[in-house]
């Protein structure tokens, strides 16, 4: 049974231009756990699409995972040479516009971080578990882009930064989104204890669509004011099941480090040394971390090393995701699992 899947047609040009490459590297790691076997290979239409064919009819789960694809427009089954449509894309949980309004400098393309979590749910032993409401750290979220996509997938999220200013601006947009839409939220501030009497600021969201959910199954968003590199000390061991990073690329929005950080070398690397255990302390058995890095500044056999360093399971993605972004980034990803 043969398939074809239509990419969204995307506004962004430099993305676009890596779209047909991306969305394949994407496709090819959500069905080799959906539906090994599987045939993927570019669409013969005049317009930018894959074609998938089965030996039989899908699995369930491989039309759920194609659904939840970054770039999906559309899913349609071959019949006699028509098209018939099958699927489009999961309903956002909150909101389809929600990771996008917030413009700012240095923003990573909100379908790139969704498909940076795709990456990561489909690398770890949770992929089947998609539609509970699995727990999602960004350890460096920023403006919280990639939060607010785990919102939309109907997860708990969680973003920390040391950048009080993002935090800030984050918290101010989800509230206003949440009550220009009329959900049902509360908003709570609270700390979270670190060793030596420190304490990290961090404000948590609970919503849902209206009261009678906000009883049954509201979701949570926190943000916290936390060095990358504390996260199990904040948050526990076994809390996450998916940790997802951009990394800073390091050439015009590079991140602000944490108070006292050395910026002396490779900082970035020095910071992953420190974090990356944490993260693995902090991830629950078979849970993941994918973390989108440029290239240019940060080799990705060294990014790699780190991993398996730190003791996670390196799960090989080939050149599949690197693609040109401009003239100083080449963005490429890395994926760690944390072992059973």
């Amino acid at each position: 049974m043969q398939y074809i899947m239509l990419l969204w047609p995307h506004a962004n040009a430099r993305y676009q231009a890596a779209a047909q490459k991306l969305a394949e590297a994407e496709l090819r790691l959500m069905l080799d756990r959906a539906a090994p076997g599987a045939v993927i290979a570019p669409g013969e239409l005049d317009m930018p699409c894959l074609s998938v064919e089965f030996d039989a009819a899908p699995p369930a789960a491989a039309i759920e995972a194609i659904r939840r694809h970054s770039l999906l427009y559309g899913l349609f089954e071959r019949r006699d040479g028509l098209l018939a449509p099958v699927a489009g894309r999961l309903p956002a949980r909150v909101g389809g516009d929600l990771p996008a309004i917030l413009k700012y400098k240095g923003k990573t393309n909100e379908m790139f971080l969704q498909l940076l979590v795709n990456a990561a749910l489909y690398s770890g032993d949770y992929w089947d578990r998609a539609d509970e409401p699995l727990k999602l750290l960004d350890p460096m979220c920023g403006k919280a882009t990639a939060v607010f996509v785990a919102a939309n997938l109907g997860w708990d999220a969680v973003g920390a930064d040391v950048d009080k200013g993002d935090l800030k601006e984050a918290e101010n947009y989800f509230k206003r989104y949440l009550e220009y839409h009329r959900f049902k939220h509360t908003l709570a501030r609270e700390s979270r204890t670190l060793p030596g009497g420190r304490s990290a600021a961090a404000v948590r969201f609970e919503y849902a669509a209206d009261a009678r959910s906000f009883k049954a199954s509201a979701r949570t968003v926190s943000l916290v004011n936390l060095d990358a590199a504390q996260a199990e000390r904040a948050f526990g061991k076994n809390a996450f099941h998916i940790i997802a990073c951009d990394l800073p690329y390091g050439v015009r929005h590079d991140a602000q480090p944490a108070r006292g950080a050395d910026r002396r070398g490779n900082w970035l690397e020095t910071l992953l040394q420190r974090a990356l255990p944490a993260w693995k302390a902090a991830l629950k058995p078979g849970g993941t971390v994918a973390m989108s890095f440029n290239a240019q500044n940060f080799p990705p056999q060294r990014l790699r090393a780190l991993l398996a360093d730190a003791g996670f399971e390196v799960v090989e993605t080939g050149q599949g995701f690197s693609h040109w972004v401009e003239q100083a980034i080449t963005r490429d990803i890395a994926i760690g699992r944390k072992p059973r």
